[in-house]
């Protein structure tokens, strides 16, 4: 088919079949990966989001579009730290790593739950992580920047990000709380993807969303979500460290040099 021939028809395919066939507004994973831990007792695997994580590879290997979507490593079969990231752009993941290691402290402090309870979490929001990231870090920002150019699909790719978190409304009914977390994602998601483009790698970004989301799971079983896991401050850190990564990208008047400086680190 023609439509597929443009990866932005095929990026908006691909999304619209995961939000309304594969995911189903009732099962969103992102009510179900910041739900109090409590309800995660004698569950096993979230089946919504393997389903999710077949389609997208399923998606991506029909494409080839392994190399465009930031899996570069993997299509080179190159092995290294990162499967292939550079060691000098560890720099740009000392935030997340600084914020991980707050939650890792106050894990520790507030002690962990069941040991099934940390593996069930811990295989889920792998899934959630590795989902994502392909969704809307790769699949959904190759699409865009295709036909939109670099900046614009920042926004529109962290835009998107953020207003699905909205959904969750309909399922607990509380869209003050929705919204707040939409407005979370999407200085979170400006953050990922600004890495993304910075190190021309999703993988890094996968494991970051995936830490990320499991330590603020556990953090919740003890009640301590609001002290430190949904921090303002946290989040507004992250869209302006994602703002100073790519302010070389940022156009003037339009021009060309952010297309132009793209994957140039």
């Amino acid at each position: 088919m023609n439509i597929l021939r443009k990866p932005w028809y095929s990026s908006l395919i691909i999304f619209l079949i995961w939000l309304i066939v594969i995911m189903r507004v009732q099962d969103l994973p992102f009510v179900v990966h910041h739900r109090s831990l409590s309800q995660f007792t004698g569950k096993f695997i979230d089946f919504i989001e393997l389903e999710s994580l077949l389609f997208f590879l399923g998606a991506i290997t029909y494409l080839k579009w392994w190399h465009q979507i930031g899996l570069k490593s993997l299509d080179d079969k190159r092995v290294g730290i990162f499967l292939g990231l550079k060691l000098h752009n560890l720099r740009f993941l000392w935030l997340p790593t600084l914020f991980l290691l707050i939650h890792i402290l106050l894990i520790l402090f507030t002690g962990l739950p069941l040991t099934r309870v940390i593996m069930f979490v811990l295989i889920n929001t792998l899934m959630v992580g590795i989902c994502e990231e392909l969704l809307f870090r790769s699949i959904l920002f190759y699409g865009a920047l295709s036909s939109f150019g670099i900046w614009r699909a920042v926004w529109i790719t962290t835009i998107i990000f953020g207003a699905v978190h909205v959904l969750s409304g309909f399922v607990s009914g509380d869209f003050n709380a929705s919204i707040l977390q939409a407005f979370y994602a999407f200085m979170f998601g400006f953050y990922m993807v600004a890495l993304r483009i910075r190190l021309d790698n999703i993988i890094p970004g996968i494991i970051i969303h995936w830490l990320w989301d499991y330590l603020i799971d556990l953090t919740y079983f003890n009640g301590y979500s609001g002290v430190w896991a949904e921090s303002i401050l946290f989040y507004i850190a992250f869209f302006a460290y994602g703002l100073w990564l790519l302010r070389d990208y940022i156009p003037k008047r339009y021009n060309d040099r952010s297309q132009k400086n793209y994957c140039k680190v």
